[in-house]
């Protein structure tokens, strides 16, 4: 009988509805043959953003334990870190897979690299997050390099370039994965196609409304298409196939801005010093344009901004003095308390925040403690105050704004994604009928996999497999001390300078 193997690939920020209009369109003419042969689902996520759902499903496990909600790590001095794959407290579905002596490859999957168990039978490609492409093993470099032929461009003057740049990195990455799917062993094959998500923040409103959109935007689809395809049709005997997003999208034409709110009530202050002289000319110059007008223009000015390096109008460069505020967000469902400030008036001041943004209860679905809504050893590092937003409105913390709540057209990240699971092909059956969450993934790969599954995990297996029982293993330990290894000044980088 042949050995079970289980593959993930994810189409990051594809909402469940999407499929219907992208199948309209054409561009997905394999996936739509497919569809109706798949068990097809929404799927939860707790924190709708790349960093910390992409972990969750890696890890079965929500952030609370894993340790990862933010892009930026905000210290007890009230300085931050870019989050990295040292703060990750769990063991990823790879490692897992490793540590019970089965083969994995995993290509661009965010807090996955550099893996901490570092054993021959893995293989990791980094993901965007990772500042240079890197792998493990070293060796793999000599592979991968051959794949990427198109310089890196940062700076595009326009849209049409924008999805230009983004379709030519996305064809590289799908004969990559082509390669390794159809070329090495594995037992579990993990994947993850980001570019979806960053059409979406541009012409997600568009697509839903049926308006004719790039070709440009067309080719990408059509190469998701042919990973999906690839895949499907090149799929090993007694194989699981799960198709998931990390979160969804919305349009939403109602938003809160928050980082404005908290400047009027006396609590964030801006620093504008930190950006060069056209960055603050026309920060000054967007404070006393029409709101309309700013909507219109937003999503093609970003891209024009970026080529021109003009900062402060998105998250990662807000003009935020953040030693000197005594609150600020710094994603748009993260609020942050200064740690500095004395308990008592940090207590004080998020007991303040809370009441008045009641008065906006209405925008969200949840608004409370950090510490409420998620669980385990590493809620301290949560945010002080998490605003998840309803269908149709947004939390934004950019603060060219000059009014607290705005009327317009945002395309942005919503709690609700997909998930596709080839059940129909196997020898399983459905063991849940609930709507399923995004740490409900790697419990039911390790399921199919007859591994045993981790009782610190939150989620739960999806399926039943005939005949097996499930067991248990806690897996923290051996990950801990691979991980103070693998970060103690002993070890050797794990790739040499490319």
């Amino acid at each position: 009988m042949a050995k079970n193997h289980a593959v993930i690939l994810g189409l990051d920020g594809i909402p469940l509805e999407s499929f219907n209009k992208l199948f309209e369109l054409g561009v997905l003419p394999f996936t739509k043959h497919i569809w109706s042969k798949l068990w097809v689902n929404e799927l939860k996520v707790k924190l709708p953003y790349t960093l910390s759902s992409w972990t969750s499903i890696s890890t079965g496990t929500n952030p609370g334990k894993h340790g990862i909600f933010d892009f930026l790590k905000l210290n007890p001095d009230g300085s931050f870190n870019i989050t990295t794959r040292s703060m990750l407290e769990r063991p990823t579905i790879n490692e897992i897979v490793s540590m019970e002596n089965m083969s994995s490859i995993v290509i661009n999957v965010p807090m996955t690299y550099p893996p901490f168990i570092r054993k021959n039978n893995m293989i990791v490609v980094s993901d965007w997050t990772i500042p240079e492409l890197k792998t493990w093993p070293r060796e793999e470099m000599r592979i991968v390099k051959r794949f990427f032929t198109h310089e890196r461009i940062k700076r595009y003057y326009s849209l049409e370039e924008y999805f230009e740049a983004i379709s030519n990195s996305l064809e590289e990455r799908v004969s990559l994965i082509e390669y390794y799917f159809n070329n090495r062993k594995w037992s579990l094959f993990y994947t993850v196609i980001s570019e979806t998500d960053w059409v979406f923040h541009k012409i997600f409103g568009e697509l839903i409304e049926g308006k004719d959109i790039s070709r440009k935007v067309t080719k990408i689809f059509y190469l998701v298409d042919k990973a999906v395809k690839t895949i499907y049709q090149n799929l090993p005997e007694n194989t699981l196939l799960i198709l998931c997003s990390d979160h969804g999208f919305m349009v939403a034409k109602e938003s809160l801005n928050i980082n404005v709110l908290l400047e009027k009530m006396g609590l964030l202050k801006i620093d504008t010093s930190m950006l060069n002289l056209k960055s603050r000319m026309l920060l000054k110059l967007v404070k006393i344009m029409p709101s309309r007008l700013i909507h219109r223009l937003k999503y093609t000015a970003q891209v024009l901004f970026n080529a021109m390096d003009i900062k402060g109008f998105d998250h990662a460069t807000n003009p935020i003095d953040y030693a000197n505020s005594k609150a600020f967000m710094t994603i748009s469902y993260n609020l942050y308390v200064n740690p500095l400030l004395p308990e008592r008036e940090r207590k004080q001041l998020k007991e303040y925040i809370i009441k008045t943004l009641l008065k906006y209860k209405y925008m969200f679905q949840w608004l409370g403690y950090g510490q409420e809504y998620f669980w385990g050893p590493y809620t301290s590092r949560a945010p002080d105050i998490v605003l998840i937003p309803r269908e149709g409105y947004n939390v934004t913390t950019r603060v060219f704004y000059r009014n607290v709540v705005d009327k317009g057209k945002w395309y942005v990240h919503s709690t609700t994604g997909f998930i596709a699971i080839n059940l129909g092909m196997l020898d399983v059956e459905l063991s849940r009928r609930d709507k399923p969450l995004n740490y409900d993934i790697a419990p039911t790969i390790l399921a199919y996999l007859s591994l045993p599954l981790d009782p610190d995990m939150d989620g739960k297996p999806l399926i039943k497999v005939n005949g097996k029982k499930i067991k248990y293993r806690k897996y923290i330990g051996a990950y801990r001390v691979a991980k103070r290894l693998q970060l103690s000044s002993t070890l050797k980088p794990l790739t040499p300078p490319i």
